[in-house]
Order: C-alpha cells, then structure tokens, then sequence
C-alpha cells in the first residue's frame, strides 16, 4: 500500500513509500499510470525521473534508493494549492487512497479464491501487535491454509474464533461508503480518514460482520503443519464413524448422502486421514475449532453418552457419542446443542459455567 511520508512546501515535493520496497518501481509506475488516466496526461523520461504532464500540470516522480519515492510538483493550474502547499495533499491523498482500494479489492478478490473450494474453514486471531494475523484451517489443531496479514489494525471488531463457508460466499469484503456510514454510527465515528482501508468479514456463526480497519492487507496460501499430528490415531474409531454416519469415498473426498436430501461434501481424504476421533466427529456435526480444542484438552472432564428411546441416556464409546456427560455438573450436553451455539462468546459462557461446577 501507498503512504504519504512529508510534504516540502520548499521544494514542492511529496516524499511517499510503498510498503514492498523490493517493488518501488513498479509502484511509481502504477501510481504514475493511474494518474495520467485522471488527468489526460502523457509521460516522458528525463535524465532524473519521468515527468507526467498535460498543460496545466508537470509533475516529476523519481525514486531515492534505500529512502523513499518522490513526485516534484513543477506546475499546477491550481495558484493557490501551488502557494499553499498543504492544499496539494489532499489532491495526492485522492490518488494514492484510490490506488490503495484497488490494491486491496484485487488482494482480497485473490483471497476469496484462493480458498473458494473449501467447504468449511475455522478462523482465528493468531497474534495481534502492530499488525493483526488470522490464519484459517480445516483443524486449526493440525494445521493452517491461509493467513491473513492486516498491517497497522487500528480498528479491530472481530471474534478471536469463527468459521466461514468459502465454497458457498466471499468470505472478505472491502467496505464502501455504506459500510463506514454504519460504521461510524454503530461505534461512534471510529473511522476516519486516517485508515486507508476497512475489511468486512461475513462468518457462518456470527450475528453481524466483523470489521477491520487497516492500512493494507497481505495474506500467505500455503499450508503450514504444526507439531502435533494425528495421523493414523484411532483408526478403528474412523471406520466405526465411517459405517455409522454412512460415509462414502469419492476420489480425495467423504461425502455423505442423507434420505430425502442431497449429497453433502463432509471432509477431505486428508483432513479425515491427519484427524483424531474428536475431530473427525465435530466436523461431521459442523462443530467450529474453537469448541474441538476445547473438548480436546478438557476430554477427561466429559464421558460419551448416546441416548436410546427405550433405555435413555447410554455411555458408549468416543466414536460413538451424540452426546457429553459433564462429570462435576451431570449436564448432558448434545452436540447439536452445541451446534446451535453460533457465538464465540456465548461458547465461552457455557464453558466458564461448566468450570464453576468443579470440584477443589
């Protein structure tokens, strides 16, 4: 993303960066074309730089190596931006914060695609500094597919979890005018100018978007794998979920085929071949990352329950479960229960609950 440094109202020059260094070239470049189109100029190559002009403005951009980019004001038909220089920010403002746009729409249209084929990925916030990382997965236990980079977050209102459905919506969105009006009246004017650009998330267990403020967005497509891995853990159990939820194989995918409705992609070959008994089970009952980890590390407080309409509740084995026994509470909690809990916070709600029932 482009960024003004300073202004010299001396020497008429705006000194300004773009975030890739490696790439000054081609940003002065595509700022310098973009331009042109606005204005009706034509470019020329001089000894020191490339002078774009038409016949009420010169400007002159040229590149200091290991500092910064520079255009040279050398005519403008505006007398008083030209005496009072401050004035000739807010023209080159316009252009740079335009160039930025579409930047970004082309970064975040790449994204969308770059996971479309996915029918489910859970998100979540991974570090939050100076810049804000969310990487997204099919485990997020096991591994990541994509991490988004939004350089400077000033403005952050997102769950730390969620999960989102890329094979049936753009996941990422770049707000428009519409979007920071209802921005700035739900959090009282928060976005101003000095952002240069707001994302919009649509997630699959959220009420509303999330937003986030930034200066410019990055993101990685490649899969990172963590430490632990699960492969070829409970191998028995996987054949007892495939015969039980009647799940057939085709090609690298598990599909499953339910009376009376259509085929439904479940998981990938790999997710169910790199996936434990808990997460293979949650993600057949589309239960997000946030609640797998947490069963995951707390499974010694649960005992797995199914229920039979003549005997009742019935402790059965992991593979088999449809429903948690909390030891300390008694509460049985289904998994569609937990299904339709579609909040991060109110997931956490119930957790702290549970946790007040054990014992010192």
């Amino acid at each position: 993303m482009y960024k003004i440094l300073s202004l010299d109202e001396k020497s008429k020059t705006i000194r300004f960066v773009y975030d890739d260094k490696s790439d000054d070239n081609n940003a002065m470049f595509s700022l310098m074309k973009y331009i042109k189109s606005k204005i009706n100029a034509e470019i020329k190559q001089l000894e020191n730089g490339f002078l774009l002009f038409n016949d009420e403005k010169e400007y002159l951009f040229y590149i200091i190596e290991n500092d910064a980019m520079y255009i040279e004001i050398l005519k403008h038909d505006d007398k008083v931006a030209f005496s009072n220089f401050k004035y000739m920010e807010r023209e080159f403002k316009s252009y740079i914060e335009n160039m930025n746009l579409i930047i970004a729409k082309e970064k975040v249209k790449n994204m969308n695609d770059a996971i479309k084929d996915n029918m489910w990925l859970d998100f979540m916030i991974s570090e939050y500094g100076n810049d804000l990382h969310i990487v997204a997965g099919n485990d997020l236990s096991c591994s990541h597919i994509l991490e988004v980079i939004f350089k400077n977050a000033c403005f952050v209102q997102c769950s730390k979890h969620f999960n989102a459905c890329p094979n049936e919506y753009d996941i990422f969105y770049v707000c428009n005018d519409d979007d920071i009006e209802y921005i700035n009246k739900s959090y009282k004017n928060i976005i101003n100018d000095k952002y240069s650009i707001i994302i919009k998330i649509k997630a699959d267990d959220a009420r509303n978007y999330f937003y986030i403020a930034c200066d410019g967005i990055e993101f990685i497509n490649e899969e990172v794998r963590y430490d632990y891995d699960f492969t070829s853990l409970y191998t028995s159990d996987k054949e007892n979920i495939i015969k039980k939820y009647d799940l057939k194989k085709e090609g690298d995918s598990w599909y499953q085929e339910k009376e009376n409705s259509h085929k439904t992609l479940v998981f990938t070959d790999k997710f169910f071949n790199r996936n434990d008994t808990i997460g293979i089970l949650f993600r057949i009952y589309k239960l997000c990352f946030a609640k797998v980890k947490y069963f995951r590390t707390y499974i010694f407080n649960f005992e797995p329950y199914k229920y039979d309409y003549k005997k009742g509740f019935i402790q059965t084995e992991l593979w088999d479960a449809e429903f948690f026994k909390h030891v300390d509470s008694g509460y049985m909690l289904d998994f569609r229960f937990l299904q339709s809990i579609t909040v991060y916070e109110d997931f956490v709600k119930l957790c702290k609950e549970l946790e007040s029932f054990e014992k010192q």
